[in-house]
């Protein structure tokens, strides 16, 4: 039977991939430092400690808590807006209104035309919600009744992933690379394992580092703790 290590620092569970047994060192990516195993085998986990650390939410975070949980909610507005809103105008003012628009000024339905507009509707529609997500968009992550649901959008529409509070089990912080021509840009999300079910992303456009990990953290001591 395997023995669960916590970290001596935050108490959260550490992952088996973050243990090297072989160096005798387990590191928390919660706290991003590296602890003796045997300091880990001994810690108290962060649901037995009777002190909780009080968590100060970074700049656009705003955290408020309620009777039966909490939420968590993020803006996803950022300045290259000033530049997807005239953009996006452009592209889908100019594409649509030539392709479709004519159409239906004319009064005439062009089979082919509408084919080959298909792919520049698509564009357009995806430049819109992100144009408007970088506007005035939210990101909620909260907790009521039981259920624990991420909820991404503006102006009342959202798009939500949700699971029953009990079969959330852990949550750690990811990141990924992607190239470009001449830089690199590297984007960071929470990810939750849920019992049962589809595992859960939480994923901003631009979150910096340190909000991802603030998150992280606040989210797996409250569920370490079952609230």
């Amino acid at each position: 039977m395997s023995v669960e290590l916590h970290c001596p620092d935050c108490g959260l569970p550490i992952q088996a991939a973050d243990i090297a047994p072989a160096q005798g060192v387990a590191v928390c990516r919660f706290c991003e430092k590296p602890f003796p195993l045997a300091a880990c085998q001994t810690a108290v986990p962060f649901a037995d400690r009777n002190i909780v650390p009080v968590m100060t939410p970074p700049k656009g975070v705003d955290l408020t808590e309620t009777m039966d949980g909490f939420r968590l909610s993020l803006s996803t507005r950022s300045c290259i807006a000033f530049f997807l809103v005239p953009f996006t105008l452009a592209w889908a003012g100019g594409s649509l209104g030539g392709i479709y628009g004519t159409q239906i000024a004319e009064g005439k339905f062009n089979w082919v035309m509408s084919l080959f507009g298909l792919p520049f509707l698509v564009g357009s529609v995806f430049l819109i919600g992100l144009t408007i997500m970088t506007v005035a968009g939210r990101v909620i992550v909260e907790l009521a009744n039981g259920r624990f649901a991420i909820r991404a959008g503006a102006f009342g529409i959202y798009r939500t992933q949700s699971a029953d509070w009990t079969s959330v089990r852990s949550c750690r912080l990811t990141e990924a690379t992607r190239r470009g021509r001449n830089s690199y840009h590297t984007s960071f999300q929470v990810e939750f394992e849920v019992d049962g079910g589809e595992d859960l992303k939480l994923s901003v456009t631009g979150m910096e580092r340190e909000t991802a990990l603030w998150i992280a953290r606040f989210l797996a001591g409250r569920i370490q703790r079952g609230r």
